[in-house]
């Protein structure tokens, strides 16, 4: 399964953290390989009370055991909506957390929190090719590239 859109990876965590309409207390991570393929998801605590920290050393050690390079994380509650700078605490977790990991190799290519309702992102929501981000990611959207006549090129 290739992964083309922030979209792509609120569909994989939302039946891991939102179960019968009510959001479990979960951290997920979910780890791409280097052609945007999926590779991993796991629940990385079942008691998240909205702190990143006393995870990041676990978040990244499942990295490293299932050799991705990209990766995303997804936990139960949403961030203010008008918090544009990042301010919130766990926005600020996620900014270090990112740091860390691309010290270490990995690109972290989204944040999201959950809701019965919806989800929030602090990254993209479209497909990744069309986002400023996808500079430096594979180009998935080949892979749906097909001529006029319904042959692929």
């Amino acid at each position: 399964m290739i992964i083309q859109a922030g979209f792509d990876l609120e569909l994989l965590a939302r039946p891991l953290i939102v179960q019968e309409e009510k959001p479990c207390p979960r951290l997920v991570v979910i780890g791409l390989d280097a052609e945007m393929q999926l590779e991993s998801i796991q629940v990385v605590t079942e008691s998240f009370e909205g702190s990143l920290n006393p995870f990041q050393d676990a978040i990244l050690e499942h990295l490293d055991l299932v050799g991705a390079k990209y990766f995303a994380i997804a936990h139960a509650g949403i961030w203010a909506e008008e918090d544009y700078f990042d301010e919130q605490p766990i926005l600020q977790e996620a900014k270090k957390l990112n740091g860390i990991a691309e010290e270490r190799g990995f690109h972290m290519i989204g944040h999201f929190g959950l809701d019965k309702t919806g989800y929030m992102s602090n990254g993209p929501h479209s497909y990744f090719d069309q986002y400023s981000l996808g500079d430096h990611l594979p180009d998935t959207m080949t892979h749906w590239v097909h001529s006029r006549f319904g042959l692929c090129e």
